[in-house]
């Protein structure tokens, strides 16, 4: 009676014992559980938080280094510029114009009268300037443009913002030793060369 008795009480503790380890075990999975959905909170979107977009042209990958953007990305390199400035009238090409010889020029003058191709210069990445020099009674009283820098949206927008200054700061010196003007550096560069070269075939009244 005692052995069975025994028997019964054995019984009943291994059961208890299994319950407890059912329940320790059922604790742990649901910890962890917990656990990873947790960490996938932390690594997801924030709820109600749209994702990041990624950058056009690139993969799909966010922070690469993407394909050329709306002009909306510009602000920087144009910042405190007029971004619709006049547009530039083109003079015709010059292979499209026969070179003369001119021989009218103002007493006293330094130049003869005419229209005068400068050289055409590179200012850089940005682009091609090239200049026609207008002398009438000896004077310079026009720069007009044959080309300007213009290979990017930004070069466009400098180069016309630039060149109202220096065709004015031309005339007005009648020379092309003339100011550059800021942030339009390498435009004005090739501005002031093509002139040169224009004035110096002025000077002798011949359009090399």
């Amino acid at each position: 009676m005692k052995t069975n008795h025994r028997k019964h009480m054995k019984i009943k503790a291994i059961g208890a014992s299994a319950l407890v380890a059912l329940a320790a075990a059922g604790y742990v999975g649901a910890s962890g559980i917990t656990a990873d959905t947790s960490a996938q909170a932390q690594t997801g979107p924030t709820a109600g938080t749209p994702a990041a977009p990624t950058q056009p042209g690139t993969g799909g990958f966010p922070g690469a280094r993407g394909g050329r953007g709306g002009r909306g990305g510009r602000g920087g390199e144009l910042q405190g510029l007029n971004t619709n400035p006049p547009a530039v009238e083109l003079a015709p090409a010059q292979s499209e114009v026969e070179a003369e010889q001119s021989t009218t020029k103002a007493a006293g003058a330094d130049f003869y009268d005419g229209s005068y191709y400068g050289d055409p210069v590179s200012a850089g990445r940005w682009g091609t300037m090239q200049v026609v020099a207008v002398i009438e009674d000896g004077k310079l009283v026009d720069v007009q443009i044959a080309e300007y820098p213009r290979s990017t949206y930004e070069s466009d927008i400098i180069t016309r913002n630039a060149l109202p200054t220096l065709i004015s700061e031309a005339i007005e010196a009648q020379d092309s030793d003339i100011d550059l003007v800021s942030r339009a550096t390498d435009s004005s560069r090739a501005f002031v060369q093509s002139l040169e070269s224009a004035l110096l075939d002025a000077a002798i009244g011949m359009d090399l």
